[in-house]
């Protein structure tokens, strides 16, 4: 809204369900870039983004399910599509994902880790025939099973990365230095 007026921002397409000869996996697309650098005398339509979620959920014949990683997925996506959508750039060039790549995906994975929050979950979470939101225990559980190997995984990349500092503090090494030996 600005002020009391609805203002277009932008087209939003989604495609959820997998068929034959889709590509496998799930991508956001633009048909249209955001941008504010339009030709004089344009229509303002044209710098308004045209974005696409694109998921491969089996559809049933009744009700489609989605698993909750199925909801990351679908949250993830919607991230990219946020950052399309919300996009406000002067040069389409520098809009929606077209920035560094170590930033692209910070607002899929905010989005993906936002559904993990009760709140949001047990607002979208719900019994398909009830409508009944999905009970404490089993969000109890999934943040349980979401810990679950951690000690490990912290080992192991702990272990890694001293092996890598240990690596890079050598103040040389010589053509005939074996990587294997040295781990």
């Amino acid at each position: 809204s600005n002020g009391d007026e609805d203002e277009l921002v932008a087209i939003f397409l989604h495609d959820n369900y997998a068929r034959p000869h889709k590509s496998s996996g799930a991508w956001m697309s633009e048909y249209r870039t955001q941008k504010k650098n339009l030709i004089p005398g344009s229509d303002s339509i044209n710098g308004i983004p045209i974005v696409s979620n694109n998921n491969n959920f089996a559809k049933a014949s009744g009700s489609t399910l989605l698993s909750f990683d199925d909801g990351v997925t679908l949250f993830h996506e919607f991230g990219h599509g946020h950052h399309g959508m919300l996009s406000d750039a002067t040069y389409e060039y520098l809009a929606s994902t077209s920035v560094l790549r170590d930033f692209v995906e910070l607002p899929s994975q905010l989005m993906e880790h936002w559904l993990s929050e009760p709140v949001v979950l047990k607002k979208h979470a719900k019994h398909y025939k009830t409508g009944e939101s999905v009970p404490d225990v089993l969000v109890d559980r999934l943040k349980a099973a979401s810990l679950f190997n951690e000690g490990f995984a912290t080992v192991e990349y702990t272990a890694c990365a001293l092996l890598d500092m240990a690596l890079h503090s050598l103040p040389e090494y010589g053509e005939d230095f074996d990587l294997g030996k040295f781990e």
